[in-house]
């Protein structure tokens, strides 16, 4: 059984953020041969007053592959009663990852929550609407995090765009590419310039600074921007210590 699996709050300013936190979930999951995992994508949120958040307000959403889904949501629970940070609201929701099942309004809610304030009594609502398909949990404090929670795997369920966690490092003695050789090496599928418009030419382009990647319309992709003339993977900026 394929599921997306998204956590929100459950940091605090002195502990790991969520993303860290939910690999580090799904990486003891992985061992203990409860799930096979795929990559965790940010999703940024609505930004208001009355929202509490750590720093950025974002929820974090990966893919699992599991053959005992009970087994495996129990696990979730308590990984995050256990290692969630003092003060946090953390939330956990699990949908099934299946293109059979109309998630329309559940995309839109996705949608909503990084333009509007919703409520848990929302969040609620909307889960009961898919039964068994989704699992939706409070674990600790106020349990506000469910919101994000279902936004993210909402919004990853739509292929809605987001930022995949990490970033990948030039390699020592190559800073050339093709764009096909770059597809290849790091597993990116798609290519986008500044403007978002579709890159289909086999472009030569620089890789001399850390990059990262998005997740945009199902896909894995690669910005490229112009500098002077010349291509290259859009650097990453550096900020302060990432948190939710």
């Amino acid at each position: 059984m394929k599921l997306f699996v998204c956590i929100d709050d459950t940091d605090n300013y002195d502990s790991i953020g969520t993303g860290e936190l939910l690999e580090n979930m799904m990486g003891e999951a992985a061992i203990k041969g409860l799930a096979k995992i795929g990559f965790t994508v940010r999703y940024q949120l609505y930004i208001h007053d009355d929202i509490p958040y750590t720093s950025h307000n974002s929820s974090m959403c990966c893919t699992a592959e599991v053959k005992d889904r009970e087994v495996f949501t129990g696990f979730c629970e308590d990984y995050l009663e256990n290692n969630s940070a003092e003060g946090s609201d953390p939330g956990l929701c699990i949908l099934t990852d299946a293109s059979e099942i109309d998630y329309t309004s559940l995309i839109e809610f996705g949608k909503s929550a990084q333009s509007e304030v919703l409520t848990k009594e929302a969040a609620c609502k909307m889960a009961e609407k898919f039964g068994k398909d989704i699992h939706l949990s409070e674990h600790g404090g106020t349990g506000s995090g469910i919101i994000g929670a279902l936004a993210g795997a909402a919004l990853r369920a739509g292929k809605e765009e987001g930022r995949i966690k990490g970033k990948l490092q030039p390699l020592s003695g190559k800073t050339d590419w093709t764009a096909s050789e770059f597809a290849s090496v790091f597993g990116v599928q798609r290519f986008v310039d500044e403007e978002g418009n579709e890159i289909t030419d086999n472009i030569s382009i620089r890789f001399v600074h850390p990059t990262k990647l998005l997740y945009s319309k199902g896909l894995i992709t690669s910005v490229i921007i112009n500098e002077g003339g010349l291509l290259m993977l859009k650097p990453k900026i550096k900020k302060n210590r990432e948190k939710r």
